[in-house]
């Protein structure tokens, strides 16, 4: 995919990937940010252009310096769809990016054309609680993503990560500040009371074994959002879409082409 740096109005800036023919869709990724191999983008580009910008603090952290809210992240893709030309967007994100992807649909329900959500966060239950990634040691922070408690070769490619390990951990670190900031704690967020705003018909895809976000989160948006289909991944965790690739593409290309 070709490497593009979107100026923002006020002097901000984006980076993005595009590749790909067909509909424009965007992408909004997970904790792992956007990667040269990374499956689901490749499979995503087979059918479409695809718009894949690196979320705000993930390059640098001074990039979330003037973005203090979910509110203001909103704001900042605004800003960017608008510098893309893109009038209406059908929004596709995973994890971290389902949220955003969510928030932005839920402030801006008139740009969001379709929109779907592959194991979201940025929801609350007391009784079964989503579980605190930020207690985890960086050491371990793909046992508690990955059904198999490690990463597929695809996403821990070596030439997408630093070869020093101290650099890596930095990296990992860098990305969950940026997370931190936007989504916790969670029920002070008030993503649910923004949910009902939503118009665009929606996708929500989870996988059944997904230690961090219950699968049974995917009732909660379906509950919130009027309209919301739900499907549940077996044998999958919350990086669905990169363990089950065909099974979640199936279901997503059936979603998008209606």
């Amino acid at each position: 995919m070709k490497r593009e740096t979107i100026n923002l109005p006020g002097g901000a800036s984006s980076q993005l990937r595009r590749g790909g023919e067909g509909e424009t869709i965007v992408w909004l990724h997970g904790p792992h940010g956007l990667r040269d191999h990374d499956p689901v983008l490749a499979a995503l580009t087979e059918h479409h252009d695809v718009v894949a910008p690196l979320a705000p603090g993930f390059n640098d952290l001074d990039e979330i310096y003037d973005i203090d809210t979910v509110h203001d992240l909103a704001l900042h893709y605004d800003a960017l769809f608008d510098a893309l030309g893109l009038d209406r967007v059908t929004l596709v994100g995973h994890s971290f990016g389902a949220m955003i992807a969510a928030e932005y649909a839920a402030h801006y329900p008139r740009r969001v054309a379709k929109l779907a959500l592959l194991s979201p966060f940025g929801l609350w239950r007391d009784d079964i609680p989503v579980a605190d990634l930020f207690s985890v040691p960086y050491a371990a922070f793909n046992t508690m993503l990955w059904k198999s408690g490690k990463p597929s070769p695809e996403m821990s490619d070596p030439s997408d990560d630093p070869n020093d390990p101290v650099e890596k951990n930095v990296q990992l670190a860098q990305a969950m500040t940026t997370i931190a900031k936007f989504i916790w704690p969670i029920p002070d967020r008030n993503l649910r009371r923004r949910l009902p705003r939503v118009t665009a018909p929606t996708l929500v895809v989870m996988g059944a074994d997904d230690k961090f976000v219950p699968a049974i989160y995917a009732d909660e948006f379906v509950t919130e959002i009027r309209g919301a289909k739900a499907h549940i991944i077996p044998d999958a965790a919350h990086m669905a879409p990169y363990e089950k690739t065909e099974e979640t593409f199936r279901i997503l290309d059936s979603f998008l082409k209606k």
